[in-house]
């Protein structure tokens, strides 16, 4: 009488699916991995562009004769990053040397300058330090903070005797995380926005 023996072990098709199963699971944890640190980042460069915005806004309000006057008008490419305005109106630091703050009070007598608009302006688009993490703004990608005089008022109430800017739109916009696969830079990025309305009496 013959004796049938059962075959054991393991064959090779079953390694090979078991091979496979455990790839697909590593690369999906691996792309999930991926997503959630894509989130992250784009969250964290939501919460500075509040922040830069909020600050800049919190300037223009300790400021509304010149935010009135529409000294807050600010477009990036008419700021010189690489020079900063006469008056400091606060302590800076310039390389490793301390620089006093200046004297921003308004001159009447210069209608067409408020020192402490410049300042702020210059600040809140170039930082202080050349080192790096200098400014809120090296956590986001290409950032670009725009102010735009939106309404005007009959009131002449500054010292340019111009008509009051009543309400300005705050934007800043950067890049955010790669969008699909191209040759061309553009295409592999999306852009992001943030923008605020302020409005002064």
């Amino acid at each position: 009488m013959p004796l049938m023996k059962k075959a054991s072990g393991f064959a090779m098709v079953e390694v090979m699916v078991t091979v496979a199963i455990i790839t697909i699971g590593i690369s999906g944890m691996g792309l999930l991995l991926l997503r959630a640190i894509q989130g992250t980042q784009d969250s964290a460069q939501q919460s500075q562009a509040m922040w830069i915005v909020q600050d800049f806004v919190g300037r223009m309000r300790a400021n509304p004769e010149g935010a009135r006057g529409g000294f807050y008008v600010l477009a990036p490419e008419n700021i010189d990053c690489t020079t900063p305005p006469n008056n400091l109106c606060a302590e800076t630091y310039q390389g490793n040397a301390e620089v006093a703050a200046s004297n921003c009070t308004v001159d009447p007598n210069a209608p067409t300058v408020n020192t402490m608009a410049t300042f702020d302006n210059w600040i809140s688009t170039c930082g202080l330090s050349t080192t790096i993490y200098d400014s809120p703004s090296d956590f986001v990608i290409n950032p670009q903070l725009t102010s735009v005089c939106t309404a005007t008022s009959t009131r002449a109430s500054t010292y340019t005797k111009q008509p009051d800017c009543t309400q300005y739109q705050v934007t800043l916009t950067w890049q955010t995380k790669l969008n699909k696969e191209s040759k061309t830079e553009e295409e592999r990025t999306n852009q992001n926005e943030y923008s605020m309305i302020v409005e002064f009496n």
